[in-house]
């Protein structure tokens, strides 16, 4: 630095003030001369600035002591530039924004990074010619949606897999054989290594997945993981415009949990008969999510269905012993014995009628239960716990099947498309199990069910006849009964329904009154 100061000065200063310009003698322009030396200064200390920053090598400078911790600077632009200079032509823009944030998020001064500024270097620093890189495997996953006529070995097939690949998935064990029967619409994620086979995911049901893969030394491995879930309670209802079922589903809410109320009411409300504009029902029932997705949905907790100028409400409760059932708020048992009715169906083709016109035959023929329509395959189940006494075809009832719940009831299911199973007589069968599926073998002019209920061998109107109610809550669980279900029937008193008919909401405003 001393050596270029000394030639500038004697090069340029000295020789300025031996010109009239820089003579003490000559006070007309004494501002010219102050300017000069001014000029001359500020060329001496760019050009000591300038050696510096040579002589340093282009180094970033620490921060100040009392500068901001969380900021660390990185000349990450020096480690693809020429180690001399600045960016060479042809070499690689700047880091972006988001790169630069990256970057000091990981360099968090909240953590200790032991050897900070040899990382900060060793970044800085260009790799040697001498150093080789490993060759990096890279694993590919590809999900893969099962269509119609899919099997694992034209999934593999498309994938460039081999046979032999699919015969060592299903050999790995017992887990794996459930992969001979995947279903279109499900999905496998497939993995890749290098083109060959590395393993595989399968969701088995919403609550597991089998996880296929290779462990050290090439051999798959097979396991089942649980995927956990979460469980929240969601509240619904409307007002009946047409019927309950569609009123219902148009709000939102799932069928099958439709068709759950309709059973809970079924013995206080005759929802072919009873139901009628203006109606009200609303709903407490569970769901299951995982991460924010919706998975299914669980139990209904409480319900109210509003009946003209009749209000029915039903609460779940689990006794001590574990039983479970839905009851009335004063504990009396909205179950029975039977269900109202054994199939999900659209309407009553005929009724039941001693002295009918047949439609095929045109005669008078008693007509001795009802006729429930529903397309073919619809699931048909049986009414009540009992014994099947017949299985088979029985003339104009074509397919058919009799249960003996008791010493009095028994029930006839007729017209059926096929049998659950290997349903045979003698068979115990519960309450809502499948024992069938709809048709319309025999004498049918449409798929329906025809559904009789004889009481002492008499047939008897199934939508009509009494049934025998099942027990009420026992004295010696009816405070814990109170307890249990105070908090679902407070949550279902805040419920309230709009005006047009599908929105709910939670009366937000109403305070529960403290003790």
């Amino acid at each position: 630095m001393l050596p270029l100061y000394t030639i500038f000065f004697c090069q340029v200063i000295y020789p300025m003030q031996k010109r009239p310009l820089f003579n003490q003698q000559r006070k007309r322009l004494p501002w010219i001369r102050g300017t000069a030396l001014i000029a001359a200064g500020a060329v001496v200390a760019g050009l000591v600035t300038l050696q510096v920053a040579e002589q340093s090598g282009g180094e970033p400078t620490p921060p100040a002591a009392n500068g901001s911790d969380n900021e660390i600077p990185l000349s990450i632009q020096s480690s693809t530039a020429p180690a001399q200079g600045g960016l060479a032509d042809g070499a690689p823009p700047a880091p972006s924004k988001a790169q630069a944030m990256t970057v000091s998020l990981e360099s968090d001064p909240g953590f200790h990074i032991p050897g900070q500024q040899d990382a900060l270097k060793a970044i800085e620093t260009p790799p040697s010619d001498e150093a080789t890189a490993e060759p990096e495997s890279h694993v590919v996953e590809r999900t893969i949606e099962v269509s119609s006529g899919d099997t694992l070995s034209t999934i593999f097939e498309r994938a460039g897999l081999g046979y032999s690949d699919v015969m060592q998935v299903l050999d790995v064990g017992e887990q794996a054989k459930r992969l001979e029967r995947i279903r279109p619409g499900e999905t496998l994620v497939l993995k890749l290594e290098d083109d060959e086979f590395a393993g595989l995911q399968y969701d088995l049901d919403a609550d597991s997945k089998l996880n296929i893969f290779r462990e050290q030394g090439d051999q798959l491995v097979a396991e089942i993981k649980d995927l956990p879930s979460q469980t929240a309670m969601v509240a619904a209802g409307g007002m009946v415009r047409g019927s309950l079922y569609q009123s219902a589903v148009a709000t939102g809410i799932p069928p099958a949990k439709v068709m759950e109320l309709a059973e809970i009411f079924g013995w206080k409300v005759d929802f072919v008969r009873d139901v009628r504009n203006g109606d009200e029902f609303k709903l407490i029932y569970e769901i299951r999510e995982r991460n924010g997705e919706r998975l299914g949905t669980g139990d209904i907790i409480a319900a109210e269905y509003r009946n003209g100028d009749r209000t029915i409400q039903a609460v779940r409760y689990t006794s001590p012993d574990g039983t479970s059932g839905y009851y009335e708020p004063d504990g009396s048992s909205l179950e029975r014995g039977f269900l109202r009715y054994p199939v999900e169906f659209s309407r009553i083709s005929s009724n039941f009628n001693p002295a009918r016109l047949h439609p095929i035959h045109n005669t008078v023929r008693p007509h001795n239960g009802v006729d429930l329509a529903a397309p073919t395959g619809t699931p048909i189940r049986a009414s009540a716990t009992g014994r099947v006494t017949f299985a088979g075809w029985k003339h104009g009832y074509g397919r058919v099947v009799q249960i003996r719940h008791d010493e009095t009831y028994e029930t006839r299911y007729a017209h059926m498309s096929g049998f659950k199973g290997n349903l045979s007589r003698g068979e115990s069968v519960e309450k809502g199990d499948v024992i069938g599926y709809v048709g319309m073998t025999g004498a049918a002019t449409g798929p329906h069910l025809h559904y009789e209920l004889r009481v002492h061998g008499k047939p008897y109107d199934p939508t009509k006849v009494a049934l025998p109610e099942a027990n009420p809550i026992p004295s010696e669980h009816r405070e814990d009964f109170l307890a249990e279900t105070r908090s679902a029937m407070d949550q279902l008193a805040r419920v309230r329904i709009d005006s047009d008919t599908r929105p709910i909401r939670l009366a937000q405003n109403e305070s529960t009154p403290s003790d």
